[in-house]
């Protein structure tokens, strides 16, 4: 079946959130946390990503939960302008407008987050993207197929099989496959290839600048 719909994750998948060096969500939870006395586990943090950033928070910081929130949300925003696209992922966005895919960009942050991400990166003011959507808005975080089912209804893309996931996280794999999409992970985020592999998407691949690639291989355009 023909592609119709693509739903991308940002942070690690479309977006390269490092700043100096660091996973930018990682070192902001990791910050955050330890402001208010609470230590989690790099590995632990790691495995939240993906998900909504208030749900992650709400677990692991107890009573203090929305102050480290706050302080969470003030970094991420001080820092959406420093971040930058992942290569490939343009000229990927490019390729499937050609072959009229719609284009949704998905993310954990909150709307206060992803709005100014997207607006940097320009990917909606050069019709690169067709919208975006967050957990936030739908009320649901992954690995609840919330998101993509969202962005089905809006496209009217009814065919679950016309609809590609692409993330590079366990939880965005697990939401494609809970979704019953054509499911992709990619390596360009801080899980390994092992750990993607466990969750059994459709493939892996490098990166989304290899999607072209595939998609032509399988016939999906």
């Amino acid at each position: 079946m023909k592609a119709k719909l693509a739903v991308f994750d940002m942070a690690g998948t479309t977006v390269d959130d490092r700043v100096d060096g660091l996973p930018l969500v990682l070192k902001s939870y990791d910050d955050a946390l330890r402001g208010h006395g609470v230590s989690v586990p790099m590995e632990i943090l790691n495995a939240q990503r993906g998900r909504d950033k208030w749900t992650v928070i709400k677990e692991l910081g107890g009573e203090h939960a929305e102050a480290i929130y706050s302080d969470f949300i003030a970094v991420l925003k001080a820092n959406t302008g420093k971040v930058k696209e992942v290569n490939g992922t343009s000229k990927t966005f490019t390729y499937l407008k050609e072959h009229d895919i719609r284009i949704v960009s998905s993310t954990g942050f909150p709307a206060e987050v992803a709005e100014p991400i997207i607006d940097n990166l320009g990917w909606l003011k050069a019709g690169l993207i067709d919208s975006w959507v967050c957990s936030e808005q739908v009320g649901a975080s992954r690995p609840d197929p919330a998101m993509i089912l969202h962005a089905m209804k809006k496209y009217g893309v009814s065919e679950k099989r016309a609809v590609l996931k692409i993330d590079d996280t366990v939880k965005g794999i697990e939401e494609g496959l809970n979704a019953g999409v054509y499911t992709i992970g990619v390596l360009t985020g801080t899980q390994s290839i092992q750990q993607l592999g466990a969750a059994e998407p459709d493939t892996i691949l490098k990166s989304i600048a290899e999607l072209p690639n595939y998609l032509v291989e399988k016939e999906l355009v």
